[in-house]
């Protein structure tokens, strides 16, 4: 049997395991597939859709495809998975659902599934896959420079673990000292691991179900070994991947979790952190689809700006569960770029009719395509994460 073939058939034995455990497949969906009544209400609202503009990326259009694969009438093929896979993960078409199907919840069953079957993740998504197996994250950065930026001692142990995640390890060393110096101007108590890799929100969306687990056992043993009970991360795919992510992987995950923003909103009503005012400017809030929509964190970070001396919020015209989605995730950014970019810059313009002087979010990844965007326009927006926003104010 070939490497390629023998993949497959470990690949689907490991799928009918979790398959087992989960009692999840896509044929568990044959009645609510059945019940989508082509209502075109997920379609107003798809990113992917209002991009591209073609039926089958819509989640009603995926709906019929996955009905009729469920049927037998449609074989599952390389370009019916891209059909599937063409999605940020948004989930807003759970909200827009008339039917109340939760189309996203079945689409992420789809994915897992076609991988099963050797169809996915797309091509560039596998190899970001492969370079997390291989160097603990997905820019192929050694693991001696995730911290190069780091210029203050932190202890080894703590009850509280601060998790920066890849993007802002390797990408926004300047956010990760922002979140350092705050955590220490306020005297909180905290440490860091070394050995931090990647969460595996990537693998976990391309259905990579064995990687998952074996990247969430790996993380959950480097975790203990710090003596922390709650972790806190500033990373709005890392906070929904152990949220929502980890207790479907592995059954002791039993760390409390909070969001970065939660935090800084307990600090500053707890008076351990000083705000002043600085030259008045107005800001909007783009809401993460994973720290909002599927992880339910909305008021804190606008409690947060609130706070801050001389800084307005005001908002978009789609904001908190209605936020419009940046094009950035679920893979949709590594496989299609040029499409994610040009959805972000949608969002870009809404955020310029608001009248503000900076656009301000809770995820590396928006900021990462966000800022793509707001150069591709040519736009005087500023663009903030809330760490960096509340530090420029630090009393």
């Amino acid at each position: 049997m070939g490497t390629n073939e023998e993949e497959k058939r470990k690949a689907m034995e490991d799928w009918e395991k979790l398959k087992a455990a989960e009692k999840q497949s896509l044929q568990d969906y044959r009645t609510e597939l059945a019940m989508c009544n082509i209502c075109a209400f997920c379609r107003i609202r798809c990113p992917v859709y209002q991009q591209v503009k073609w039926e089958s990326v819509t989640p009603r259009g995926k709906m019929q495809i996955l009905r009729n694969v469920v049927k037998g009438w449609i074989k599952p093929t390389p370009e019916v998975a891209r059909r599937i896979f063409s999605c940020t993960t948004c989930q807003i078409c759970n909200d827009q659902c008339d039917a109340e199907v939760n189309p996203f919840n079945i689409l992420k069953v789809a994915r897992k599934e076609f991988t099963a079957q050797g169809l996915g993740p797309l091509s560039a998504e596998k190899k970001m896959d492969r370079r997390i197996v291989e160097y603990k994250n997905p820019y192929k950065e050694p693991q001696e420079d995730r911290f190069n930026w780091l210029e203050v001692e932190v202890p080894k142990t703590a009850d509280t673990l601060l998790y920066f995640g890849c993007v802002t390890a390797y990408r926004y060393g300047e956010t990760g000292r922002a979140i350092v110096e705050l955590l220490k101007k306020a005297g909180y108590d905290f440490t860091i691991t070394p050995d931090e890799g990647c969460c595996g929100m990537h693998p976990y969306w391309d259905g990579e179900m064995k990687l998952s687990v074996d990247i969430a056992k790996e993380n959950i043993e480097i975790f203990k070994k710090t003596g922390a009970k709650k972790i806190v991360t500033a990373c709005a795919g890392c906070y929904s991947t152990f949220k929502n992510a980890y207790p479907e992987l592995v059954d002791n995950f039993d760390f409390e979790l909070v969001h970065f923003s939660e935090l800084l909103l307990e600090l500053i009503k707890n008076g351990k952190l000083k705000l002043k005012k600085t030259n008045p400017m107005k800001v909007t809030y783009h809401d993460p689809c994973h720290l909002g929509r599927h992880s339910g964190v909305f008021d804190a970070p606008r409690e947060v700006i609130k706070s801050i001396p001389g800084v307005e919020l005001v908002e978009m015209e789609h904001s908190g569960r209605d936020s419009q989605c940046c094009g950035g995730g679920g893979g949709y950014f590594t496989e299609f770029p040029e499409d994610a970019v040009e959805i972000a810059e949608k969002r870009v313009r809404e955020a310029e009719e608001t009248g503000a002087d900076a656009l301000v979010t809770t995820c590396p990844l928006c900021k990462t395509n966000l800022d793509l965007a707001i150069k591709r326009l040519d736009s005087n927006l500023k663009l903030y994460d809330l760490s960096d926003l509340v530090l420029e104010h630090l009393a």
